[in-house]
Parts: C-alpha cells; structure tokens; sequence
C-alpha cells in the first residue's frame, strides 16, 4: 500500500468516528489534581471514594505484598497514604480512562493482554526512571502513568473498530509471529500509536503522556519529552523477551542506553525484578479486568 493510499485510508476511517468517547468526569477532576502543586490526600480520596469500585481496586492494590503492610489496609485514606499522593492519582486515572470502552476481553491485544502490558510497563518504568541521571528530569509518577497509557490506542481501536479490531486480534492469535505493527498497517493503513495519540491530545493529557503514546515506536524519537517515549520503548522490548506486548525487537538501540546511563544487562536485571511479582500483577490484572 503506498502512502497517498495509506493516507486516504487512515483519513476515511477516522472520519467513521462520529465522536471520541469522553474522559469521564473523574478523570478530569484528576488531572485538576495534578496541575495544583496544592493538591492534598484529602482532596484526592474526596474525589476517588465516590467509584466504590475504582476505590476497591485502589485498596487491593495496596493490599498486595507490594507493600508488606504488617496490617490489612482497610480505609481508602490509608491506602493513599501507603501508596503516595502521585502513584494513587495516577494509577486512579489509568483505571478509569478505561471505563468507556468495551473490547474483548481475550487475545493477544485484548482486555486482559492490554491490562497486562499496562501494568507491567508501569512498574518498570517506574523503576527505571529511578535508575536513569538525574539531570534527565523525568518523574517516576508520569513514567508510570505513561507505562498505563502508551497503548491505550489499542483500546480506541476495539472500541471503535470492532470488526478490524477483531480481524486483527484473531490473526495474531493464528500466528504468534506476526508483527502488530504490520498487520495493523495492512488491515488498516495506520497504526494504534496515531489513535492513540489523538485520544490524549482530546481529552487534554499532559504531553508527556502524549508524546509516549505516540512514539514508543520510534527508536530515533529524540524531541520533547523524549525521554517518557523512549523509556516506554525500553519497557515494552525488555518485556518482549517474557512474551508480554507488542515489541518489534529485544534489542534496545544503544543511544538510549547511552543516555540512560544503563546496559542491556541492567534492564534486563531491572525488568526481572518485576517479573519476581507476576503472581500479584496477575491477581490485579484479573480484578481490573472482572470490574470493568
């Protein structure tokens, strides 16, 4: 398919979309949240306490051995306390982007295979944003929020596109080989990652989530906030070699190593520090996926 096609064909079927879902109220009382420097727990449990189920997954969460609480958190307050200010505010609003959209809930890029990459790539960004020089300014709550929501196109795509969503998760699931990036490019002439991407700059996200849901592709990729897309880049090839996600490659090209201050090794060091926690991501993902 050449590019004028290609083109033509991404422009007929974003115009099929008649109107993107919405954030939903929560979301964007949230992201309020995170723009005041003021912000209090207070606030951000008034705000959260009114989704019993949202607040329910929020106390597992914090529950988990995680955290090796020697007591059972029962209060939602407390469970902000444990978790933080920024790690609740942000796993809070990757849960609830999600409530619009409905997808199957199998296959290799459904709900559950979402969810589980999301979460994964979360917690190693998170991780790594703490390892990568100082002087990179990255914030290890936005690296998390955009290891939830750098293939939240995914989610638009079979929410929107059911039947090419459909198409495209039963030929992954035919043959594990196939690349997403070629299939999606083949049956749709465009890419989740541009979906994606429109979705955050509707619904007003911070741009560093933007850039990452748009880029995590692009290993050249070295404009603002490149640092959250490339750190996504990382994740997904790191988590590539246990089967989770949709990486081209493990190969992590050597400029963001260069910069990151980090081997292939150390990653890979790094990456099996969270795969230590399966069992507890696992449980999570399961509860996500039977609450949404």
């Amino acid at each position: 398919m050449n590019s004028i096609n290609t083109t033509l064909e991404f422009k007929n079927k974003i115009e099929q979309i008649k109107e993107l879902p919405t954030l939903p109220e929560m979301g964007n009382k949230l992201l309020k949240l995170q723009e005041n420097p003021d912000s209090s727990i207070q606030e951000l449990g008034e705000v959260i306490e009114i989704d019993p189920i949202l607040s329910s997954q929020l106390l597992r969460h914090a529950n988990s051995a995680f955290f090796n609480t020697a007591k059972s958190i029962t209060s939602l307050r407390d469970a902000i306390s444990l978790l933080g200010f920024d790690a609740t505010l942000n796993l809070a609003l990757g849960l609830i982007s999600a409530n619009s959209f409905k997808i199957p809930v199998k296959g290799p890029i459904g709900m559950r295979a979402f969810w589980l990459h999301a979460i994964y790539s979360a917690n190693l960004m998170q991780v790594l944003a703490n390892k990568i020089p100082a002087e990179l300014n990255t914030k290890s709550g936005m690296a998390y929020l955009s290891g939830l929501l750098h293939n939240f196109g995914l989610v638009l795509l079979g929410h929107e596109f059911t039947y090419d969503f459909k198409t495209i998760n039963d030929a992954l699931e035919d043959d594990p080989k196939k690349d997403l990036l070629s299939v999606e490019k083949s049956h749709l002439g465009f890419h989740h990652f541009q979906v994606g991407s429109w979705l955050m700059r509707k619904w007003g996200l911070p741009k560093e989530i933007m850039v990452s849901v748009l880029e995590h592709h692009n290993e050249d990729y070295h404009g603002d906030y490149h640092v959250y897309a490339n750190l996504a880049l990382v994740a997904d090839r790191a988590l590539f070699a246990y089967s989770i996600g949709d990486a081209e490659s493990e190969d992590i090209p050597e400029r963001i190593l260069n910069e990151f201050h980090l081997t292939q090794e150390q990653v890979t060091e790094f990456c099996e520090q969270v795969m230590e926690k399966n069992e507890l991501i696992n449980a999570m993902v399961d509860h996500i996926v039977e609450n949404n």
